[in-house]
């Protein structure tokens, strides 16, 4: 009988049981198919293992594949997952600190209406024209605040809430660059 005769009756499920335990390829196949359990209900015991050497595998040759012996720690890898994190966050407090720190530091010497005039961002003449570029944090909370006379004044002056956000940004910029990962 040929092989696809012999793979019709395998799936019409009129192949004898003899048949599909004499030949390995079908056995194979109807296990796949119909899993073992079921086989064995039927009464088909599969071929002995010297049969499973003798099966072609249509170019393939399992002595080639290996199986890893090792086996993953997976403590240490949940660990190097928590490391990034802490190393992102401890990325994140630096940058945040060395932007409000520069930006603090520029506000005091150079003055951010000096860099938003020169931008073309801002057009006040108190402003750009009369050179009181120095924006005061505590009365710029909110858009209409920089807009108002009072927010600003020559630079070069130093008040306690500079000196605040100063100490609050270089501690951040320290913890980013010096405070270890756990």
């Amino acid at each position: 009988m040929s092989d696809t005769e012999l793979m019709k009756k395998l799936l019409d499920g009129t192949l004898d049981p003899v048949e599909l335990e004499n030949n390995p390829h079908l056995y194979t196949l109807a296990e796949r198919i119909y899993g073992r359990e079921a086989l064995e209900e039927m009464g088909v015991s599969g071929p002995s293992i010297d049969l499973y050497g003798l099966v072609e595998n249509n170019g393939l040759d399992i002595g080639d594949v290996e199986i890893p012996d090792f086996i993953p720690d997976m403590s240490k890898i949940s660990k190097n997952l928590i490391n990034k994190d802490k190393t992102k966050r401890r990325k994140f407090i630096l940058l945040i600190g060395i932007i409000g720190f520069g930006t603090i530091l520029s506000n005091i010497l150079i003055g951010i209406g000096q860099i938003l005039c020169s931008l073309g961002l801002a057009n006040m003449v108190e402003i750009c024209v009369e050179k009181n570029t120095q924006v005061m944090w505590i009365n710029a909370r909110n858009w209409e605040g920089l807009h108002e006379i009072s927010t600003w004044k020559a630079t070069g002056h130093i008040e306690i809430f500079d000196m605040m956000l100063l100490a609050i940004f270089s501690i951040m910029i320290i913890i980013g660059l010096f405070v270890k990962k756990d």
